[in-house]
């Protein structure tokens, strides 16, 4: 492939140079973080992608990494070695497990918008913090209304909307009803809306340790069992809830 400069180069080129730095750089050093850090294995890496840049015919390689990442190879070493977030990380675990969380307290100031109001009466509550800007929020919101119907009457999944939880975005309750009402067939279950003072973001996302959305605070008999990153693992911890409250029955 003829060399491009790098002020100039096609489309095809960047993505195949950022694929080949996700792919020979960061993911396999993404777990290689503090005392696992493997430096001989980086610098090898280092090479390895060097060659592929030139194939892609992009020749200065620190260069297009600044413009691409923010940084050079130096940098991207260092950002490897710090390692993800705590909260990121497979062996973490929220604070807040097995801590005692009364959902209706959560939720009695709060405004109700959408499905059931939540009565209580199952035993495992899942409360989801979530906000209309967050695409993988509302990407997640058929996967619950399923398992909503699948666990109904055992399980409570109540979503926490909160537009401004990581900043002062003001309270906007009937633009929020729109979004719902618009998208009826993905939100098919309870959802309340955080107050101004914020009483379910400050009395308990807050706490979790968690700093992104979704999150989802699983209780067994308000027993908090997970706090954390909703995602493809929420059946398996409404499983585990579930099979808490069932040992307690034998």
């Amino acid at each position: 492939m003829a060399e491009t400069s790098i002020d100039a180069p096609t489309k095809e080129q960047e993505t195949l140079f950022k694929k080949a730095c996700e792919s020979i750089l960061f993911t396999p050093f993404q777990d290689k973080y503090e005392d696992k850090w493997e430096e001989d294995s980086y610098w090898a890496a280092v090479e390895t992608f060097k060659a592929r840049a030139t194939e892609i015919g992009i020749e200065d390689h620190e260069a297009f990494l600044k413009r691409s990442y923010g940084m050079n190879f130096e940098g991207i070493r260092g950002f490897l070695i710090s390692g993800p977030p705590l909260f990121m990380r497979k062996e973490w675990k929220s604070p807040l497990t097995g801590a005692k969380v009364d959902a209706h307290q959560i939720l009695a100031p709060l405004t109700h918008v959408h499905g059931s109001k939540f009565s209580g009466e199952e035993r495992v509550v899942a409360l989801d913090f979530w906000a209309t800007w967050c695409s993988p929020c509302v990407e997640d919101a058929p996967k619950i209304s399923g398992l909503v119907e699948k666990y109904a009457g055992r399980v409570a999944i109540v979503g926490i909307n909160n537009e401004g939880i990581f900043s002062k975005k003001s309270l906007d309750v009937e633009k929020i009803k729109t979004f719902l009402d618009e998208r009826k067939t993905d939100f098919r279950y309870t959802i309340y809306v955080d107050n101004e003072e914020g009483h379910a973001k400050t009395n308990l996302f807050s706490k979790v340790g968690f700093t992104a959305v979704p999150c989802v605070v699983v209780l067994a008999d308000g027993v908090v069992t997970y706090a954390g990153g909703a995602g493809d693992n929420l059946e398996t911890e409404l499983q585990n809830a579930l099979e808490l409250t069932t040992a307690k029955e034998e």
